[in-house]
């Protein structure tokens, strides 16, 4: 792999339940994302998105940034993560200021933001994103951009996302002691939606359902702006723990059975025997694809009827039922997921994965979308397409506009050549010391 050199580069970094999945980039002269290095390994210490190990998940964190590092010869300036767990919770709401000398300056803006904040936390929570939706002038509304609008009352309206302040400094504090500068979380549910949708899938309103392991996150859009995320605790480990209890085989080979035979219809008549492992000795067992494919559609069954609930319980069913249902995340990889969701939720339903192709010669002319992600030579663009790498390829968009909070590292202030060489040897060393 090509050594890249002299480039401002930041890390995303995936920390998910199954996976951390690494990809450092940088913003090319023309504008574009190109990932110049990827790494991945399986993950331990994070259970449902929260971290429940420290030192498991510091050193693979570690791990998998030293592997990633090992192809660029830049420092990495940046990194950007994904915060996930259903102690995510989310509040629509609007904050005002008056402009006094008739136009609206930024100010008048932070002020609208600002106020638009003045609810109570929960006792351990904390604000993670403050994201406009849209912004009012006097009775103007719709306004996307309002400084140097005329007018003498801003409203704003906003998507306020808390998370529990232990889940978000656990998190923090596992990455940066991997001596990473200039950290940010985003919130799992906006990074996974970063990359399967654009502009126009969110204008015409869009839900974005990614299954991961053992959490889906949700990430409803209506008329191009945010309206509800929230992060639910099933996922593909459920799956995979309903087939090894109902056929009794262990979770290893009831994962790969689901590789190989899963689907959640068109096994309804199938009468063919698959073979499944015993445990302990115990003879192996044939069930029939039929029966096979209710154990699987009964969990996603469930998990679509949860996400149903959800918008129940915020009374957001209609603005639902407008929407369209884009299926991401390596647990929408089963067979015929789509047609499910469709069956069960009534909406039209489909399943995406991250768009990032190879890195065009300069000379090549593509009409290229302004937020096209690229590889450099070396990189597996099969592998990052993947609906399972959703969330570390929205990352690297790191499209959240508002608030994200910057957490610094503790070794920020002796970046330099000592800070280093001292980084270069810990990789060196293994990172055990």
């Amino acid at each position: 792999m090509t050594k890249a050199k002299n480039l401002n580069l930041f890390a995303a970094i995936d920390v998910g339940s199954s996976k951390i999945a690494v990809c450092i980039g940088h913003v090319r002269p023309d504008g574009h994302l190109e990932v110049v290095s990827f790494a991945r390994r399986p993950s331990t210490g994070v259970h449902q998105g929260i971290v429940v190990d420290m030192d498991k998940t510091v050193r693979e964190v570690e791990a998998t940034l030293r592997n990633a590092e090992a192809h660029v010869s830049s420092p990495i300036e940046d990194a950007v993560a994904n915060l996930n767990g259903n102690h995510l919770s989310c509040l629509n709401a609007m904050g005002s200021s008056v402009t006094h000398k008739g136009e609206v300056a930024e100010k008048h803006v932070k002020q609208a933001l600002y106020t638009a904040q003045a609810v109570n936390l929960s006792a351990g929570n904390v604000m993670l994103h403050v994201l406009p939706q849209q912004y009012i002038v006097d009775n103007q509304v719709g306004i996307v951009q309002p400084l140097g609008q005329a007018g003498k009352r801003l409203d704003a309206n906003v998507h306020m996302i808390m998370a529990s302040s232990n889940a978000e400094q656990n998190l923090t504090n596992c990455i940066t002691k991997c001596r990473l500068p200039n950290l940010q979380l985003i919130a799992a549910p906006l990074a996974s939606a970063n990359a399967v949708l654009d502009d126009a899938s969110r204008e015409l309103g869009v839900c974005v359902i990614d299954i991961g392991h053992d959490t889906t996150g949700i990430a409803l859009f209506v008329a191009g702006e945010i309206r509800h995320t929230a992060v639910l605790t099933w996922g593909g480990r459920q799956v995979n723990q309903d087939i090894a209890k109902s056929l009794f085989t262990p979770p290893q080979a009831a994962a790969q059975l689901k590789e190989l035979h899963g689907s959640v219809v068109g096994h309804e008549l199938d009468e063919s025997e698959i073979t499944v492992p015993g445990v302990n000795g115990r003879p192996d067992t044939r069930p029939t694809k039929s029966i096979f494919s209710q154990i699987i559609r009964a969990v996603y069954e469930r998990i679509f009827h949860e996400v149903a609930a959800e918008f129940e319980r915020h009374d957001l069913s209609a603005e639902f039922a407008s929407a369209r249902i884009v299926l991401t995340g390596g647990g929408s990889k089963i067979k015929n997921l789509a047609y499910l969701a469709s069956e069960v939720l009534g909406l039209e339903a489909y399943v995406d994965h991250p768009k990032v192709s190879p890195a065009p010669n300069a000379e090549a002319n593509g009409d290229w979308a302004h937020d096209q992600v690229f590889v450099a030579d070396g990189v597996d663009a099969t592998e990052l397409n993947d609906p399972s790498m959703a969330t570390v390829v929205g990352l690297l968009r790191r499209r959240v506009v508002g608030r994200i909070k910057t957490h610094q590292a503790r070794t920020a202030k002796t970046r330099g050549v000592t800070s280093r060489v001292a980084r270069s040897t810990y990789r060196w060393l293994g990172g055990n010391v």
